[in-house]
């Protein structure tokens, strides 16, 4: 019996390519000096465009916030203003119906209109619940 030996054989050789690339990142409106520098090189005034850029994307951003702080602001104004109407008018209604309960009870008139007049700011609390949970 003849053994054959079996080579493994190696696959041919294959062209490989490299490639090394590179980049570049910064933060912020304006590039490191060398990259400002660069531009300038490349098309004259660049570094100038660019720092107007830079100053105008500035003003553009806090006029937003400012804006925004003044809506805050405004709100929070407005809505201490309705809690504070709305605490008034709160209190209109219970003295009201508490004068109108003793009112009634003084002239004489049985108790339950009294106390119909007194459940009244009360009836018209548990409504405003209700309407808030929906």
């Amino acid at each position: 019996m003849a053994q054959s030996r079996s080579s493994k054989q190696k696959p041919p050789a294959s062209a490989e390519a490299r490639v090394l690339a590179a980049s570049q990142e910064w933060n912020g409106p304006l590039p490191p000096p060398a990259a400002l520098e660069h531009f300038e090189r490349i098309v004259p005034g660049a570094a100038q465009r660019i720092l107007h850029m830079a100053e105008d994307e500035q003003r553009h951003r806090h006029s937003l916030e400012a804006a925004a702080m003044h809506t805050q602001q405004e709100t929070v104004r407005l809505t201490a203003r309705d809690n504070l109407v709305g605490m008034l008018l709160g209190f209109l209604a219970f003295a009201a119906s508490l004068a109108v309960a003793v009112w009634m009870a003084f002239a004489g008139n049985p108790w339950q209109v009294s106390l119909a007049f007194i459940s009244l700011p009360v009836m018209m609390v548990i409504l405003e619940l209700v309407r808030r949970k929906r």
